[in-house]
């Protein structure tokens, strides 16, 4: 069951949207089995280690999408992993798929840029120390954009944040909206009776509410002035919890000057948000080679 030597774009590489679903679970497949691996033999570096996740959540995301049973998914993985894990760390099979993921992944650092789409949108996702945001996505109806944004001076860190265009009165307030697992443990999939064409946040009353702590100013890419709303950073784990299927709701109310006094509502799915937020973390140079499990390891 674990895979023998790979091609490296299949291993690191982002997985083309809505390709052959066999293709992709054999790939997710093979992804689960070496990750496992290195929970028992820390095969690679942390470099490797979040190139190899971001690949393992986005072909996880494709399966899903394409209707893959999440119970089936589930009792694979653990089948998998097991069986991994018992080779130990010298089997030639974990030994040569670890030393083909090292190899990939020296190519695959030379890419700063990746899209994740899934069914209605696309993240992108930047290592970039330049790039404001580090993985972000753009409603095209109202402008805003919704994602981690590095933090002025320290490239390394970043805040979730949506930002608009600073035109008119500034809103009063921005909330953040999606499904509390500890009231609703199934994904929402915009009704209760499974997924529907319509992409929708789950109803309040099962939602986790984040109020933005503060506004800031910024500018643009291009030098115009934007708001940013920035929310708790425990709202990122959050959303690293639920179904990629799922999607989130920003909810900007009104000044109390302002003439309209509705509030807006802007959704966004949630897609492969876990794969690009990896994919940004990955260091542009590691200092020191990952410490290797021996040949002989048992």
């Amino acid at each position: 069951m674990f895979a023998r030597l790979l091609a490296s774009t299949l291993l690191l590489a982002a997985a083309p949207a809505f390709a052959d679903p066999a293709a992709v679970r054999r790939t997710w497949l093979e992804r689960v089995a070496i990750s496992a691996a290195d929970e028992t033999c820390h095969l690679f570096s942390e470099g490797e280690r979040l190139a190899l996740r971001s690949g393992l959540y986005q072909a996880e995301g494709e399966l899903l999408r394409a209707k893959t049973n999440p119970a089936e998914m589930n009792r694979l993985r653990v089948q998998v992993s097991e069986h991994a894990k018992s080779l130990g760390c010298g089997h030639p099979e974990v030994v040569s798929v670890s030393a083909t993921v090292r190899n990939s992944y020296r190519q695959f650092t030379k890419i700063t840029y990746l899209e994740y789409p899934a069914t209605h949108s696309t993240w992108g996702a930047s290592r970039s120390e330049f790039d404001h945001w580090a993985v972000s996505q753009t409603d095209k109806t109202s402008g805003l954009i919704f994602g981690l944004r590095r933090v002025p001076g320290q490239p390394d860190r970043t805040r979730l944040v949506v930002a608009m265009p600073a035109a008119g009165v500034t809103p009063a307030s921005a909330q953040l909206m999606f499904r509390d697992p500890e009231k609703l443990p199934e994904p929402w999939l915009g009704s209760l009776s499974g997924a529907s064409a319509k992409l929708a946040a789950a109803p309040r009353s099962v939602s986790r509410v984040e109020w933005a702590g503060k506004v800031m100013s910024a500018k643009d890419e291009v030098g115009n002035l934007i708001w940013l709303f920035t929310f708790n950073a425990s709202a990122i784990d959050g959303l690293e919890q639920l179904d990629p299927r799922e999607a989130v709701q920003v909810n900007l109310n009104p000044a109390a000057r302002a003439k309209e006094q509705t509030p807006k509502q802007i959704t966004f799915e949630l897609g492969d948000f876990r794969a690009a937020h990896a994919f940004s973390m990955i260091p542009k140079t590691e200092e020191a080679a990952v410490q290797h499990a021996p040949a002989a390891a048992h």
